[in-house]
């Protein structure tokens, strides 16, 4: 993750990123570059994508993985979550392109130790104004640990963490338990 001083509007960045060989999330009307991800931050996200996927086989909610892009509709920023869940059909923002999703109830970021910080501060100050979204899941990638943001009926965020390989979490947005077991498959 590389902070780019470069100053542009909304509709400039996503000219410039349809273009870009590389991924820029978009904040605060500065271009972030994404660093690639490492074989344990795949391992990770794929685990957790898959495993809600065949989870919602036969419903209306749609699963995304890191390439869909999201729009903050109330603050413009754009991101690159590792997973996302929209509940019925994903709201796209339609410009002929169908690559920006705006409606997600759960987004799941793998963090690292040089992308900590980023998500769990300003990212996650931007995810909370998503109207829709009621879950934001943190899973290291470093060491046994999930953090759980959930937004209940009082619309306060409330923090969930566990660290016990042999214990589940539960994504209530989706009404989903799995085991950390089943999310660092392969990784511990």
């Amino acid at each position: 993750m590389i902070a780019t001083k470069t100053i542009m509007t909304a509709s400039e960045y996503l000219v410039f990123e349809r273009q870009s060989e590389v991924k820029h999330e978009f904040i605060n009307q500065t271009l972030i570059q994404m660093a690639g991800a490492s074989r344990l931050h795949n391992f990770i996200a794929l685990n957790i994508a898959a495993f809600i996927m065949q989870f919602l086989k036969k419903t209306p909610f749609e699963t995304y993985q890191n390439d869909m892009r999201l729009l903050n509709p109330l603050t413009g920023g754009y991101f690159y979550p590792d997973v996302m869940v929209s509940d019925g059909k994903g709201q796209l923002v339609d410009d002929g392109y169908l690559d920006t999703l705006t409606n997600p109830i759960l987004i799941v970021e793998v963090m690292s130790p040089t992308t900590a910080i980023f998500d769990r501060t300003d990212k996650f100050i931007a995810y909370r104004s998503i109207p829709n979204l009621r879950e934001y899941v943190l899973v290291y990638s470093d060491k046994v640990l999930v953090e759980i943001y959930r937004k209940n009926g009082d619309e306060i965020w409330h923090l969930i963490t566990e660290t016990d390989i042999n214990a589940d979490i539960e994504f209530t947005s989706i009404n989903l338990k799995m085991s950390l077991e089943d999310i660092y498959d392969r990784v511990f």
